[in-house]
């Protein structure tokens, strides 16, 4: 009778210690992400930093529209776009790191029923090997509970369900810079 008893209380304590050895590897996981995307950015600026150059042409490519951007001393000076104006305004290499910077951060407050959703911005960048520079930017905004707000929690009340946001649609795009160059 006493190994029986044992054998009861043996199953559900092991199950609750997997379920927290499993909680906390995914917790130390979600945090390493956030840590790895800006030591990344860091790194990349530091390259761009050192590049030997300050003015310089780069080409852009953003759903289909293709600009090219003069830049000295990280401002704008001139835009030409191949087609029709874009929607992505003219940037520098600076703007885009300063983008990749604001991942995970809230793009658009209150996008649906009320506030009960935000627009959380998320940044996937690949950069240039040697300059450092976003060559590659994955620009997603997903909806997410907004939880500090009383419209979310009605949506919750009324749906009958925690997924108040799951319904909405997630938006993606793909920022490319084709090249950049040096000017004199």
């Amino acid at each position: 009778m006493l190994l029986s008893l044992r054998k009861i209380w043996f199953l559900p304590a092991t199950l609750t210690l997997l379920v927290f050895v499993c909680g906390a590897a995914s917790v130390l996981a979600v945090k390493r992400e956030p840590a790895k995307h800006r030591a990344d950015l860091l790194d990349a600026r530091a390259r761009w930093s050192g590049r030997p150059f300050d003015a310089y042409l780069m080409r852009l490519r953003d759903r289909g529209c293709r600009m090219e951007v003069e830049v000295r001393s990280e401002r704008v000076i001139k835009t030409r776009y191949a087609a029709r104006p874009c929607e992505q305004p003219p940037v520098a290499v600076r703007d885009l790191f300063d983008l990749v910077g604001r991942h995970g951060t809230v793009r658009r407050t209150c996008v649906s029923r009320g506030c009960a959703c935000d627009d959380v911005l998320s940044v996937r960048a690949e950069y240039h090997p040697t300059l450092g520079y976003p060559q590659m930017l994955e620009i997603t905004l997903t909806p997410t509970p907004n939880w500090r707000h009383a419209d979310f929690w009605q949506a919750v009340w009324k749906t009958r369900s925690l997924d108040a946001c799951n319904d909405l649609p997630v938006g993606s795009r793909i920022l490319t810079v084709v090249s950049l160059t040096p000017l004199p």
